[in-house]
């Protein structure tokens, strides 16, 4: 079977995993809600097919994974689940959205019940890890995971992608990681050191890649423009399908980044620095800090 998605642009990209589990959570009452364009679909399909090959589920298994049958994408997801760990932030959004179902669905009683004992299975999960990192020490468990990927980034693990597709790689793998269970969980205090830190790292790893400061400012297409390279329509894809659920209104920055078959959002900005790309997606993708900079109305604009 082929399987470059995770043996190619996936290799390093741990959120990969934990994103196709929600997605299959999220997709119960409406399968192909994210799908966005054939290319995406082509794409969930081939990560789909190299998931379950993966996993060693059995073949029926993958007739019936993006089917409209809730129970078995609730099944895969609760199997998948169980061979890899899908983080705090993916346990919290599938058992909100399994709660969600279980009151208001208009499922039979039967399949609430069943939306209802794997929402309490992905609650305590997502308590244990809230202790066991509590435990462990937030601060550094998100500083280890913050090092490892922007090495994999300065290693060039990332270089099939945009300029500002690395970032946003970097910042998606942060998110649904330990530094983004820090960044959810930790006083403001903290969060804002992790804040600081993070759009220090990002804004010189991103200035470095262009050969410049981290306030010049570079028409949005030196940003934007992929290298040209072996698998290039796949890393293409890969971004996509990781950036769909961004709206070009409330995300339009990261939207412009990852949607490359789409024109860029309105809210994009022509002339932006490393700086401003960073500031951007940062509070598009980590959303609700107090002292996160807006996305609309920067002087750069």
């Amino acid at each position: 079977m082929n399987t470059r998605l995770l043996e190619g642009p996936g290799r390093w990209l741990d959120s990969l995993h934990a994103r196709f589990m929600v997605d299959l959570v999220l997709g119960i009452e409406n399968p192909r809600q994210y799908v966005l364009v054939p290319q995406q679909q082509q794409f969930r399909e081939r990560l789909r097919n190299e998931i379950v090959s993966q996993t060693q589920l059995r073949p029926w298994s993958m007739a019936g994974l993006f089917s409209d049958n809730p129970v078995m994408r609730l099944g895969l997801a609760q199997t998948l689940a169980g061979q890899f760990d899908p983080g705090f932030l993916a346990l919290t959004r599938m058992s909100r959205h399994l709660q969600a179902l279980h009151t208001r669905s208009s499922a039979s009683a039967e399949l609430r019940q069943q939306f209802a004992v794997a929402c309490e299975q992905f609650r305590q999960r997502a308590e244990h890890k809230q202790k066991a990192l509590t435990q462990r020490g937030l601060v550094v468990q998100s500083g280890v995971h913050s090092e490892q990927v922007f090495t994999r980034w300065h290693a060039g693990n990332f270089d099939g992608w945009s300029l500002a597709g690395r970032c946003y790689i970097a910042l998606e793998e942060l998110n649904w990681g330990a530094f983004g269970d820090a960044w959810r969980l930790a006083n403001r205090e903290v969060r804002g050191l992790l804040r600081d830190n993070l759009r220090a790292m990002a804004a010189q790893y991103l200035a470095q890649s262009i050969g410049a400061s981290v306030e010049t400012r570079h028409f949005y297409q030196q940003w934007l423009t992929a290298p040209r390279s072996v698998g290039l329509l796949d890393h293409k894809d890969m971004l996509g399908w990781l950036g769909s659920g961004c709206d070009p209104t409330r995300q339009p920055v990261c939207w412009s980044v990852t949607q490359t078959w789409q024109p860029v959002a309105l809210g994009m900005p022509r002339l932006c620095s490393a700086m401003r790309l960073v500031d951007a997606m940062m509070a598009e993708i980590f959303g609700d800090d107090d002292e996160a900079p807006a996305a609309e109305g920067h002087p750069e604009d």
